[in-house]
């Protein structure tokens, strides 16, 4: 089974930066600078292999699926399981009807399945900032997940970006960190920081899904977060 290595991860960054490049120039959009993007690492190496990844998230998720499946195929990693979903929150929703089930629901399902991949990939909390009243509340809600997902296990975590809650995203985000740090063996994608840049050309409309750019740009986050591993 194929593994993460350096060569294949600057191999993917560049041809995936290269096709940010492309299709923004046929249009009318530039092509993204990408800020807060860590730097492709040029020296070191992969600590653990990553031979699968299973990711959950939300809309975002969802609509990046595409750009996540090539990204990690380009990085030499076929064997992904995406599990993204409109609306999905951390704790709300059971599923029934047209509401979405849980993150936590969801990753209990593909535990009960016998999930058990290298790394885990969790882009969870657009759907929460907002909704919860101090840091506390927040770091029980992120908990929540956390408490699932054996320790040993790399574990990569999409942080938010809601300019319409800035303040509950950016309390958010910090106890996401500190969360992760306190945890060990986690990293966190820094999704705000490209989001949130002034001359950002990452988002639709909305100011909150990726558009295209967006959705090379998150895939690349999450690989790069994954190869420090």
């Amino acid at each position: 089974m194929n593994t993460f290595d350096r060569r294949t991860f600057l191999a993917a960054g560049a041809a995936l930066l290269a096709a940010c490049s492309s299709s923004s120039a046929s249009g009318d959009n530039p092509a993204p600078r990408i800020p807060g993007m860590p730097d492709l690492p040029t020296g070191g190496s992969v600590r653990a292999a990553i031979t699968s990844v299973v990711m959950v998230g939300d809309s975002i998720t969802e609509g990046s699926q595409e750009a996540l499946l090539a990204t990690f195929e380009s990085a030499g990693v076929d064997d992904v399981r995406i599990e993204g979903k409109t609306s999905r929150r951390i704790e709300v929703g059971n599923g029934k009807g047209s509401a979405p089930l849980s993150g936590v629901g969801t990753v209990y399902t593909l535990l009960s399945e016998g999930a058990d991949p290298s790394a885990w990939v969790i882009a969870l909390g657009t759907n929460d900032v907002g909704g919860y009243a101090d840091a506390t509340a927040y770091g029980a809600l992120i908990d929540s997940i956390l408490d699932m997902l054996p320790a040993a296990k790399p574990l990569v975590w999409v942080n938010t970006y809601r300019d319409d809650h800035l303040d509950d995203t950016l309390v958010f985000n910090t106890v996401l960190a500190e969360r992760l740090d306190a945890r060990g063996n986690a990293a966190v994608a820094d999704w705000f920081a490209v989001a949130s840049a002034p001359d950002q050309s990452v988002l639709r409309s909305d100011n909150l899904h990726p558009n295209e750019n967006g959705q090379n740009a998150l895939a690349l986050l999450v690989l790069a977060a994954l190869q420090q591993f």
